[in-house]
């Protein structure tokens, strides 16, 4: 049986940039990055740097910062493996200070005061802002060697998709048929082919 090795390679797409996704290929069986959707925030000839945004970890936000008195739990996810213990954001709030502008429609991090203060009063935390630990990061040329071995699909996503708590579960397939052609279809493979 002849099977055409084209339908397993990356086609050349999109190149990588802040605001671009980083889709695993089918097939990446690593705790981290296996199946993994990650929104880049930074990206230079001297490395790159994103978040991992399907990856939720068993903590809300008032597990692991005091003086949080919003009522709904705030999910918190992991980021990626580098920097553990540090909290990143993404929102929609063009108004937090000191905020950097990843899209049209998207900040990181920003006046941390400012934005606890009005998540307190009511801001609707769920709907617009999303909470991190741990950032994914590349020395300077090790993301394009990465792509160039084919374990990331670069592509976009909307705004409102990256910020949607519910569908974080199913972002990696959803990514992936987005794409159409054989992507569809990689979006049904197992993880690991030996336990099919």
């Amino acid at each position: 049986m002849y099977l055409d090795s084209s339908f397993l390679t990356i086609d050349a797409g999109f190149q990588p940039s802040v605001g671009r996704l980083l889709v695993a290929e089918p097939f990446m069986n690593e705790p981290y990055f296996g199946r993994s959707v990650i929104l880049l925030t930074q990206h230079s000839n001297l490395g790159s740097m994103g978040l991992v945004l399907n990856k939720p970890l068993k903590l809300y936000l008032h597990e692991i910062l005091e003086g949080v008195k919003v009522e709904e739990n705030i999910p918190v996810f992991c980021g990626g493996p580098v920097g553990s213990k540090s909290l990143f954001y993404l929102h929609n709030l063009s108004e937090v200070p000191q905020s950097f502008q990843i899209t049209k429609n998207l900040y990181l991090g920003g006046d941390f005061e400012w934005l606890m203060d009005n998540l307190n009063a009511g801001l609707g935390a769920a709907a617009k802002v999303r909470f991190f630990l741990g950032y994914a990061g590349w020395d300077e040329g090790q993301l394009q060697d990465e792509i160039k071995h084919q374990s990331w699909l670069v592509t976009k996503l909307a705004t409102d998709e990256i910020l949607h708590m519910p569908g974080y579960e199913s972002l990696w397939s959803r990514s992936m048929q987005s794409l159409g052609g054989k992507y569809k279809r990689w979006a049904e493979f197992p993880q690991n082919p030996n336990l099919n």
